[in-house]
């Protein structure tokens, strides 16, 4: 059994809870800082049994590269950025500039080595300015055609990330209404639709350069994320994993590691250790009751409980 995938994704962590956010403290660069300190002492990214990867904001990497950077520290583990845009600079080429967008170049030369696409709202916000579009210009809204004109939009921004030399993490997962009733047997045909539309999209522009070690995907059920929602039970996720794996497979030649983007916390950590077709998870938060947040020490715990469970 190779090293399974661990993603800590600190993305709501720019913001001081003073000013409406969830960081513990008013200057978000110190608090990250303090976090990869203490994942360092604990020595939490060195593990026979995964590899980690801690997910950041771009306007907290330079606090991230530099605690990383800092002399006699042994570290194992890397750090990823959020998503970037599907142009870049080039020699000879465009030479910026970007307004606002944040470009694969940038995000590599100030030490991101991953990039997480495809989160579902990033595909909101896609999906949202192109029905904006169509309704400012009285087109009709077609949801599918959006769906997959964002799929494909995904999909150009994995080129630029591999071109860096980044891994791309590709997420894809299904809504409430994608879902649709009945049980999951009645669910499955429109289920894997919904997920082989946004792995097409999503791997059509990369199938000829991407290797197995540059590429994960995160599978988030949409319907599942958010307080009261009850999450998915261990047959559903080996089911969809699975299927991943077969339509990569399929797509790519080899079966990409499928991690569960759905948050991987203390309360499913041994089940879904427990689960074959899954290579590691999602933690972006470690406490989901006030104050909300995230603290080493339960990350420490959600791994204990995910490695014991793996032996």
């Amino acid at each position: 059994m190779g090293k399974k995938e661990i993603l800590v994704n600190l993305k709501r962590f720019e913001v001081s809870r003073s000013q409406g956010g969830v960081c513990d403290v008013d200057q978000p660069g110190e608090w990250l800082q303090s976090v990869i300190a203490e994942i360092i002492r604990l020595e939490l990214d060195h593990s026979e049994h995964y590899n980690m990867t801690v997910i950041v904001p771009d306007l907290l990497l330079p606090f991230a590269v530099e605690e990383l950077s800092k002399p006699s520290v042994d570290v194992a583990l890397k750090i990823g950025t959020q998503s970037c845009h599907r142009e870049d600079v080039a020699l000879g080429g465009h030479f910026g500039a970007f307004t606002s967008l944040n470009i694969a170049s940038s995000q590599a030369n100030m030490g991101s080595s991953a990039s997480l696409l495809g989160h579902c709202e990033e595909r909101r916000e896609l999906s949202y300015s192109m029905q904006k579009y169509a309704e400012v210009s009285g087109i009709p809204v077609q949801p599918e055609l959006i769906n997959r004109a964002v799929s494909e939009i995904v999909g150009e921004r994995a080129v630029p990330a591999l071109a860096q030399s980044m891994r791309v993490i590709i997420c894809v997962g299904e809504s409430a209404e994608e879902r649709g009733e009945g049980t999951f047997t009645e669910q499955k045909l429109r289920i894997e639709q919904v997920i082989r539309d946004k792995l097409v999209g999503g791997l059509s522009h990369i199938r000829e350069q991407v290797t197995s070690d540059q590429l994960v995907i995160a599978y988030e059920p949409v319907w599942a994320i958010g307080p009261g929602k009850t999450p998915p039970d261990q047959q559903y996720i080996e089911y969809i994993a699975g299927f991943i794996k077969s339509v990569t497979m399929e797509l790519l030649g080899f079966e990409a590691s499928v991690v569960y983007g759905g948050g991987l916390k203390n309360e499913n950590a041994s089940m879904l250790a427990g689960i074959e077709n899954l290579d590691g998870g999602l933690i972006a938060l470690t406490n989901f009751t006030p104050p909300i947040g995230f603290n080493v020490k339960e990350l420490s715990r959600i791994l204990t409980s995910y490695t014991e469970a793996l032996n």
